[in-house]
């Protein structure tokens, strides 16, 4: 059951990056932890935006997409409600000095920090026009942030949703209880 839906999920996140499907769709009612301890790729784009929780309500968040990344250090997390309590699902890598490989992912976050080394920025860019840099159109007229290279360090992002086109992770770790840490 869980290799169709991850199926479907690669086949849409593809269409979405392409623009061939519509990315408007509600997230969970939670926020999630993203970090990373470096990464290093290229395309950025930054476009502001809209997401709607399953509650109704919208949030206010950057649309953040890289174009391809090599990422270490990699680790999302989430506090979860079970009928046994809160709880923390974790998932990362187990090597921090194993980079894993990201394409075409997007990050919808109302907060991130991190170290960064940036090539080629252009502010205020169109965001309806972003070209090379990134995977991520926004709306024409709006405000965009574009950059062919980048590296980070000290990653960390407040997110509603994290997407990739593609992840290959050497070595997932998937946790899950009481006693489990948040990513940061």
């Amino acid at each position: 059951m869980l290799a169709p839906s991850l199926a479907a999920l690669a086949v849409l996140a593809a269409g979405m990056a392409q623009g061939a499907v519509p990315a408007s769709f509600a997230v969970s009612g939670r926020q999630i932890k993203v970090s990373a301890a470096k990464l290093s790729g290229r395309g950025v784009g930054i476009v502001p935006g809209v997401v709607r929780s399953m509650d109704g309500r919208q949030h206010v968040v950057l649309h953040l997409s890289l174009r391809s990344a090599q990422v270490y250090g990699l680790c999302q997390s989430a506090e979860v409600d079970t009928p046994l309590g809160p709880f923390t699902v974790r998932l990362g890598t187990r090597d921090r000095e194993k980079p894993s490989q990201v394409s075409h992912l997007s990050i919808s976050a109302t907060s991130l920090g991190a170290d960064v080394g940036l090539g080629s920025v252009v502010l205020n860019r169109d965001a309806g026009v972003l070209g090379a840099e990134s995977v991520l159109k926004g709306k024409r007229g709006d405000y965009g942030v574009g950059v062919l290279t980048f590296s980070a360090r000290n990653v960390t992002a407040d997110a509603w949703m994290v997407m990739g086109g593609s992840f290959m992770v050497d070595g997932l770790s998937v946790a899950i209880g009481r006693d489990v840490r948040p990513c940061f």
